[in-house]
């Protein structure tokens, strides 16, 4: 399992006071009094907390008392609030006359019953905040949001405020679509326009890639004749995988050339001339195992231009060997390699508008519409777990909900991310409607940076993005929590993952990971009836990749939610519920 890092764990959030839990000036605590030690003075706890402080007032051992926090020179002082049993409507109006806040509004006695229901300490500044937000029709979800903000300790702006209210509105996928409608009829901002169409149609790369390997392939194939190894060929160069100047009997030296001249995608390094899959046969596992051997000599010394253009001529040499499954694994080896895909992706698209949906007038046009229709078809009926795993990978970075933690840490961010675009907009574009939009997203894309943040040893960490695939689109929900390994990342050894989306076709679903010393557990949350039926037919295929991870599958839950339970609610569900017992992390 690949490290899961924090959305804001490289630049954290700045909290009302600095840490969990703080005794400012004027801030209204619920404690316990533990012990009284004399002198006015007595051990007290609140929010989990001991302290000593001295008491203005005399009370008594094991009772519970709201008091207000004063700072003196000799320490800090506890004043009593008279409000002993009482109901919860009487000690919130006695908490705001203490605060000098108006009773008057009924939202406000309720905000303040509720944190007290939660024993949340209460300030000044957070009740004179909510007075600007707790009235109207929105009232009670309001209420809701600030009780949030207090448990979290998040800072009380407006900003904030409007970020975690707009995780309550509208989806990804509707926000998204109506943007790109807008900036289309504007006729500018062509760039974030090309981000919402990668983000839009993500499997498009894989498309791309899978069809360029059918196109090697073919082309490496001796037994196909003349005319249609030339198609393939001809394809490859409109595609731009070979250049122009490349010609067919001299393909091999072309492409051998091409890679070692370092002609390849950002960030590739030269160890990864051994990654990728290898057929599953005893030459090609020998061939894998010599390469990986090899890895280490791959480097800048004077040898390495040898060592690279020996491992590729093997690859050369699997591929043309006509062995079913061998000859295309070797070909997906050295597309990758060439580390075209922005290219490619950006010809298919090209292509797709020339010579989509009309009779081929060219053997090349003919070799591309099979081809293009066969590699669509593979991946409807069956997406691979690799090929998924890519288009997340890739939709997740494209969209950019970390930009700024990462722009302030000083990561290297790999191109422009769509949220640093929806930024500028927000900021400049001319359009009041297409600013407004773009600031909604960019909001609700920090909702889940809120809903991250965790004082606790264990972190939680909520990624919500748009997935476009096949005509389904939705949003998906994905939740970690689990210890801490180091700063922002989880131990996957010992965690759980909440994965929420809702399809047509088997509406709302909830799969719930429990990882337990590399051991994994899954519960299925789904009323459809064939779900049970569905789900055993994909467990040797799902033992079979775990065991590649060095996991292990256990157990395999199917269970119909409660009629009035929303699973979307479920997976954001309120933290102050949450346990932890050794590793063990409960929800």
């Amino acid at each position: 399992m690949a490290h899961i890092h924090g959305p804001a764990g490289s630049q954290p959030l700045p909290t009302a006071g600095g840490k969990p839990f703080s005794l400012q000036e004027g801030k209204v605590l619920n404690i316990k009094v533990h012990k009284l030690l004399g002198n006015d003075s007595a051990e007290v706890s609140a929010n989990g907390q001991r302290f000593v402080a001295k008491l203005e007032a005399p009370l008594k051992e094991g009772e519970r008392y709201w008091v207000e926090v004063k700072q003196t020179e000799s320490g800090i002082s506890l004043k009593l609030i008279p409000s002993q049993n009482e109901d919860g409507e009487s000690i919130a109006s006695k908490l705001l006359h203490h605060l000098s806040i108006s009773t008057k509004e009924k939202e406000m006695t309720s905000l303040v019953m509720e944190l007290v229901k939660n024993k949340i300490p209460i300030h000044k500044e957070m009740l004179l905040f909510a007075e600007k937000y707790v009235n109207g029709k929105e009232a009670s979800l309001n209420v809701k949001l600030i009780v949030e903000m207090a448990k979290r300790n998040l800072p009380f702006t407006d900003r904030i405020f409007s970020s975690m209210k707009s995780g309550e509105k509208g989806d990804f996928i509707s926000m998204l679509d109506t943007l790109s409608s807008k900036l289309r009829e504007s006729g500018r901002d062509a760039g974030t326009l090309h981000l919402l169409q990668k983000l839009q149609k993500p499997i498009r790369m894989i498309i791309s890639e899978n069809l360029v390997i059918k196109a090697l392939t073919g082309l490496a194939d001796s037994s196909q004749t003349f005319s249609n190894r030339l198609g393939h060929f001809d394809l490859l160069k409109t595609l731009g995988f070979f250049s122009k100047e490349t010609v067919m009997h001299q393909w091999k030296e072309g492409l051998t050339g091409m890679i070692l001249e370092g002609k390849t995608s950002e960030g590739k390094r030269n160890g990864e001339l051994l990654q990728g899959t290898s057929p599953q046969n005893h030459s090609t596992e020998n061939l894998r195992n010599e390469l990986n051997q090899t890895s280490a000599k791959i480097g800048n010394g004077p040898e390495s231009p040898k060592i690279a253009d020996s491992l590729v001529e093997k690859w050369l040499n699997t591929l043309t060997g006509n062995k079913d499954g061998a000859s295309e694994s070797a070909a997906k080896q050295l597309v990758r390699l060439a580390g075209k895909e922005n290219l490619l992706e950006k010809n298919l698209t090209r292509l797709e508008e020339m010579w989509g949906g009309r009779v081929p007038s060219s053997n090349q046009e003919k070799i591309f519409q099979q081809l293009h229709h066969q590699t669509v078809l593979e991946l409807t009926q069956q997406l691979k777990g690799e090929e998924l795993a890519k288009v997340l990978k890739r939709v997740i970075g494209d969209f950019g909900i970390n930009y700024e933690a990462q722009f302030h840490k000083g990561y290297e961010i790999q191109g422009q991310t769509l949220k640093e675009h929806l930024i500028g907009l927000s900021l400049h574009h001319p359009a009041s409607d297409i600013r407004q939009l773009a600031d909604d997203i960019v909001l609700k894309m920090n909702h889940q940076v809120l809903q991250s943040q965790d004082h606790s040893p264990f972190l939680t960490i909520v990624q919500q993005f748009p997935l476009y695939l096949f005509g389904r689109n939705t949003d998906i929900t994905l939740q970690w929590t689990g210890k801490e390994k180091e700063k922002g990342i989880i131990d996957g050894d010992y965690c759980r993952v909440l994965f929420y989306l809702n399809l047509e076709g088997i509406n709302e679903t909830l799969i719930d990971m429990q990882v337990q010393n590399r051991v994994i557990s899954l519960t299925i949350w789904n009323d459809h009836p064939g779900i049970e039926a569905l789900s055993q037919s994909f467990i040797p295929e799902l033992k079979e990749g775990l065991d590649k991870l060095d996991y292990q599958f256990s157990t395999l839950k199917v269970k119909a939610p409660d009629k009035h339970v929303n699973l979307s609610d479920k997976i954001l569900s309120d933290e102050s519920n949450r346990t932890f017992s050794g590793v063990d992390v409960k929800i």
